[in-house]
């Protein structure tokens, strides 16, 4: 007796799954990456002023001084001793610009010492980075 069997069927890739699948893989592989991302600043409490004006970022260089007495040069970790020479090969000091970015709760002699150490630099135009305040907030 002979059985009837059914004819071979085509063996078939389902390309919808594979996509579906692929798309979830890219989708986990780019917020895996954006969330990867490493922060170069230092969380600060900027202190705030009235009279704080707009500085254009030619020839700018910004120092960070944070609460726990970190420092650094253009988001680098630097120490104090190496302020002044980072900041005499980039340009002639002269021209230079130096914004310095304090947490509001720095002390005042470490505040003092990078100062000093940028002074010593050779830099003579140095400015404190502060928070524009609007004149409701700071009235009695």
């Amino acid at each position: 007796m002979k059985l009837d069997t059914a004819p071979a069927r085509k063996v078939r890739i389902e390309m919808v799954p594979l996509i579906d699948t692929f798309f979830l893989l890219l989708a986990f592989f780019i917020s895996s990456v954006l969330s990867m991302s490493v922060l170069k600043g230092l969380p600060l409490e900027l202190p705030s002023a009235r009279s704080a004006e707009r500085l254009k970022p030619e020839n700018l260089r910004v120092i960070t001084v944070a609460n726990d007495g970190h420092v650094q040069l253009d988001g680098t970790a630097v120490t104090l001793k190496e302020i002044g020479a980072r900041l005499q090969v980039t340009t002639d000091p002269a021209t230079l610009r130096v914004a310095v970015r304090a947490d509001r709760r720095v002390p005042a002699g470490h505040l003092v010492t990078v100062l000093g150490a940028v002074r010593e630099a050779g830099v003579a135009r140095v400015g404190l980075v502060t928070l524009d305040t609007p004149e409701s907030e700071t009235s009695p």
